[in-house]
């Protein structure tokens, strides 16, 4: 898995998030704090996404962790904090994209995230490029009118969850003035 794949990821998952209309796009530089890089890992940085990939010999499968930026249009934190964009909003949207996809992509919101710093949604799904399946586990972030998603990605859905999980444990998003 390169990381080109990560970004067409991310690009795809953007489309079932309705976030047309842009005005804004990412989290405030420093928002996003991690002490996650685990030996033999290698970090890249390119068009504002960040990733972290392990390839064999080092890990058994491929796999990757990676934040970038997403495009937002209003007070969008706060429309989900009221929950006047939902979970079920995002999936009926999804639900288009993946029958669209013909089943070579699955995208689905599993839950909001509300807390003091940020609102967002967590999310799963699969796509497939030329050796299989690649899953994916990721969480949109958004501050008033930006946000960002962190997503992970593996062969295995079980192995994209607990990166993710780590990840997240090992990060801290705060609300820059």
């Amino acid at each position: 898995m390169k990381l080109r794949n990560f970004t067409k990821t991310g690009l795809m998952i953007l489309l079932c998030g309705l976030l047309a209309a842009c005005q804004t796009s990412g989290l405030k530089p420093g928002s996003i704090q991690t002490n996650y890089a685990p030996s033999g890992w290698t970090k890249k940085t390119k068009n504002g996404v960040t990733g972290y990939i392990c390839q064999p010999p080092v890990c058994k499968s491929d796999r990757a962790i990676g934040y970038g930026p997403i495009r937002v249009s209003g007070n969008f934190e706060k429309e989900i904090k009221e929950n006047d964009i939902s979970a079920e909003l995002f999936n009926a949207v999804a639900n288009v994209y993946n029958v669209a996809a013909k089943g070579k992509t699955r995208m689905s919101i599993t839950r909001r995230v509300v807390t003091k710093t940020y609102a967002g949604f967590d999310f799963s799904g699969y796509i497939h490029d030329r050796k299989g399946r690649v899953w994916l586990k990721g969480r949109f972030v958004v501050q008033e009118n930006r946000g960002s998603v962190i997503f992970s990605g593996a062969r295995s859905r079980s192995v994209a969850n607990t990166y993710f999980n780590r990840y997240i444990r090992n990060t801290t998003i705060r609300r820059l003035p």
